[in-house]
């Protein structure tokens, strides 16, 4: 797999302020990703935004049937799903989320399979903040995974003066395989246990009880309306991640993986500045988002080549 070069320096200034919202169309709600960030995703590499977003419907159900036969999770072909397939096909920016994530997927499918969650939930990071370490949502939820603070707390995630590990990749990574597995051990379906990790236990519980059902599809329509986007939009990442050569889209691969850092600690107080006399400062940058400001503490877990 031939890989690009990503302009580092920008991609990190581009996170600093990032906020996701929902916009409602045609009685669908879609999540609307911070605007600052997939303008910038134009500067980040040359991916072609030209590719083939027709979606026939005869191919269409094929490639569903071909994801459900190989998966642990249920890929549903309905008209929900195909239209939010469809909105996702008309997102020009989505070669340059797919190029960011071979730095990103190693990463979430090492904590996927250590917690033996489905390697597929990875396409649930794309869907909260299209792989931007510092997205935060209307509701305050934060990283990668967008963690609420209290959930984030429960699961070791902290916020201090300098350090925010809500933004820290492997933290929030291995926060978010937890839970889920967590919340597949209460629900026993990955679409309800997803859901969950949306709009926490009670709301699903709640619509669980108007539905009289367990069965997701019927259950949906009582859940919030961010919730009722977010199987469907995973669903729509799902497609995306595997038929993105069917639709010509030709994204430039980031050239790195997270596990081409090195992990090192740092037992005094240093910076940025002065750790960039020994690595690289744009990729101290990009791969450091936990850090608030340029000043490192002592005791610090910092990603470095």
């Amino acid at each position: 797999m031939k890989k690009g070069w990503f302009t580092i320096l920008i991609l990190t200034s581009v996170t600093l302020s990032a906020q996701n919202s929902i916009v409602v169309e045609n009685g669908e709600a879609f999540i609307k990703h911070d605007q600052n960030f997939i303008r910038n995703l134009g500067h980040l590499n040359v991916s072609s935004e030209s590719f083939e977003s027709h979606l026939n419907l005869s191919t269409y159900k094929e490639r569903f049937e071909f994801l459900n036969q190989n998966t642990a999770l249920n890929i549903d072909y309905n008209n929900v799903t195909y239209t939010y397939v469809k909105k996702f096909l008309s997102y020009r920016w989505y070669p340059k989320i797919i190029g960011l994530s071979v730095y990103y997927f190693p990463l979430f499918e090492s904590k996927l399979d250590k917690y033996g969650v489905p390697r597929e939930l990875k396409y649930l990071a794309v869907v909260e903040s299209a792989l931007n370490p510092r997205a935060r949502s209307w509701a305050g939820a934060s990283g990668l995974w967008q963690f609420m603070p209290a959930t984030g707390s429960e699961y070791g995630l902290r916020r201090t003066q300098y350090v925010n590990t809500f933004h820290d990749p492997m933290s929030n990574a291995d926060a978010a395989a937890r839970y889920l597995r967590d919340l597949h051990k209460i629900y026993k379906d990955w679409n309800l246990a997803i859901s969950a990790y949306n709009c926490g236990p009670g709301n699903v519980n709640r619509a669980i009880k108007k539905a009289g059902s367990r069965n997701y599809w019927q259950i949906r329509p009582y859940l919030p309306k961010e919730t009722q986007a977010y199987v469907p939009s995973f669903i729509a990442v799902n497609y995306i991640f595997n038929f993105y050569r069917a639709h010509q889209m030709q994204p430039k691969y980031f050239k790195y993986s997270f596990f081409d850092l090195k992990i090192i600690k740092v037992h005094t107080d240093t910076s940025f500045q002065e750790l960039s006399g020994k690595f690289d400062i744009n990729i101290l940058r990009f791969a450091n988002p936990q850090f608030s400001t340029d000043h490192i503490p002592a005791g610090s877990i910092v990603y470095v080549k």
